[in-house]
Parts: structure tokens; C-alpha cells; sequence
């Protein structure tokens, strides 16, 4: 018998006055081969804040591929396109358009800076985000991923693929390192092993995480907060689904392993908050 491992998580602003729940599923444990998790969007009522954080960008240099991935590299070339992407079960699904008031997500959008802690003013990145990377206290990498686009499907069901991480892509929100919130997403789990979020619990505040880009170059965050959270604590956080946000912030967020299973879904999420440092 299957076991399924998924867990909806709730939450993502499409407009001032209401959050859009974004349903995140771990992988399955299953005895019968892969099956695929599932991200659902429900819609709530409710103002829109921004992040209370202080917030502050930077560019760094690509770091070295390193011992300790928790992704298969070759699943890179897995692409979820708007109007089509494919699970984790090798299906094909259709992408909703939905936009919200955040307008830095366009991924042409060049030529624009944030000032950082520091004072100095960064320029955005451009081109798109192809990988993230998370450390831990000594720097030694705890996530590797190949980040790809991920739409909502016609269902309203936002899913990377197995050995990938997705960056929510839908048009209005935010690239990691553009003003606003960058929500990255991906599984615990799939078909009873690691999967590329696998180590996310371990991220405490002060950690590093660096995101790719095809252009060449990396912004990086500092953790400032990671803990686990009941799904419906999450749609109503407005510190995690800050698109208003001034400044970028980013933010991860995947299953909780320790919680229990019922009905063979996991009861809670984990959430990583960051600024760029």
C-alpha cells in the first residue's frame, strides 16, 4: 500500500487584499515507485504587510561545486513552463496566468539597484535563477538544487519536479534579489528518499544561502529565522508572503519531518526567512 508524504502548505499574496494559498507537498514514501506532490492554491481574505525585517542586497561569486548535494544535477534540464510543466510523476499539467501588485518579478527588468546594510548599492540581476545553494554554521553546503520556473497548473496546483527546487514564477512576483519576496519551493522527500529540501530544518539564523544566476551572478541572503509551522499558521504570516516588501527578501519553504502523518500527509512546514546580506 502507498503511503502518500504530502502536505499542502498555505500562503502567497496575489493582490493587497488577499492571500492565495500555495499548497506544498513532500515527497511520497511509497513501495510502488515515484508518485509526485502537489501545490494547491486556495484563497483567503486579508491585508497585505510587508516584512518587518531589515533587509539588504549583495552580489557574490559563483561558489564551487562542493561534497554534500542533495540534488541530482542532470535534473536541471526539467523545465516547468508557463501553460505546461511536468511532475514529479512525469505528468503534464497546464499554468494559470495570475499576477499580483508586486512588479519586480519580470525577469528582463534590468538596470535597477537595492542598497545593502553596507551602503553600497547592488545592481539587480538579471538573466534567471539556475541554482540555490544553502550552508550551514561552518559552511559546509546542506542544499544544493537546480532551480526552475513553476507556474500554478489550470487546477491551481504549483509542483517542481522530483531532484528540483521551483522558484514561484507566476508573473508579479519576485526573482530572488528583486524587491519583494522570492518564494522558493521544494520536496522533503519523493519516493522515500532525500530530496532536494531534505536538509532545510537544519538552516539556524546567520546561515548563508546563495542563488544562481544564468547571467553569471549570485546574490546572496542570510537566514533570518527557520522553524517549523502548522499549514494553517502559514497563509496568515505576512512576514513569509511579503510581495510588498520594499527591499528582496526570500524565502524557503518545504514539509516538516518530524510532524506526524495523517491520512499519510504531513502535518507541518518548514520555513526558512532570509535577507540579502
Amino acid at each position: 500500500m502507498r503511503t502518500d508524504n504530502r502536505l499542502p502548505f498555505i500562503g502567497a499574496a496575489l493582490a493587497a487584499t488577499t492571500f492565495v494559498g500555495v499548497a506544498a507537498g513532500c515527497g511520497a514514501e511509497s513501495t510502488d515507485g515515484p508518485t509526485h506532490s502537489s501545490y494547491s492554491v486556495a484563497q483567503y481574505t486579508g491585508g497585505l504587510g510587508t516584512t518587518p525585517e531589515a533587509e539588504s542586497s549583495t552580489a557574490s561569486q559563483q561558489p564551487g561545486a562542493s561534497a554534500g548535494s542533495t540534488a541530482d544535477s542532470s535534473a536541471a534540464s526539467s523545465t516547468a513552463r508557463s501553460g505546461s510543466g511536468q511532475t514529479a510523476a512525469g505528468s503534464s499539467s497546464t499554468a494559470a496566468n495570475t499576477a499580483s501588485t508586486n512588479k519586480s518579478g519580470d525577469p528582463a527588468a534590468t538596470g535597477s539597484g537595492t542598497t545593502g546594510s553596507t551602503g553600497k548599492t547592488v545592481t539587480t540581476p538579471t538573466g534567471s535563477p539556475t541554482r540555490v545553494y544553502v550552508f550551514d554554521g561552518a559552511g559546509r553546503t546542506i542544499v544544493n538544487a537546480p532551480l526552475i520556473p513553476t507556474y500554478l497548473d489550470s487546477k491551481g496546483v504549483l509542483e517542481p519536479p522530483g531532484g528540483t527546487a521551483g522558484w514561484y514564477a507566476e508573473r508579479g512576483w519576485a526573482l530572488p534579489g528583486h524587491r519583494g519576496a522570492a518564494i522558493l519551493v521544494g520536496h522533503v522527500t519523493n519516493a522515500g528518499v532525500p530530496d532536494t529540501f531534505y536538509n532545510l530544518v537544519k538552516v539556524t539564523p546567520g546561515n548563508k544561502i546563495i542563488v544562481a544566476y544564468s547571467s553569471g551572478q549570485q546574490v546572496s541572503f542570510t537566514a533570518t529565522g527557520s522553524r517549523g509551522m502548522s499549514k494553517e499558521a502559514v497563509p496568515k504570516d505576512r512576514s513569509i508572503w511579503a510581495s510588498g516588501s520594499p527591499s528582496p527578501v526570500l524565502r524557503l519553504i518545504t514539509c516538516d519531518p518530524a510532524t506526524p502523518t495523517v491520512n499519510g500527509h504531513l502535518k507541518g512546514n518548514w520555513v526558512v526567512w532570509a535577507n540579502l546580506s
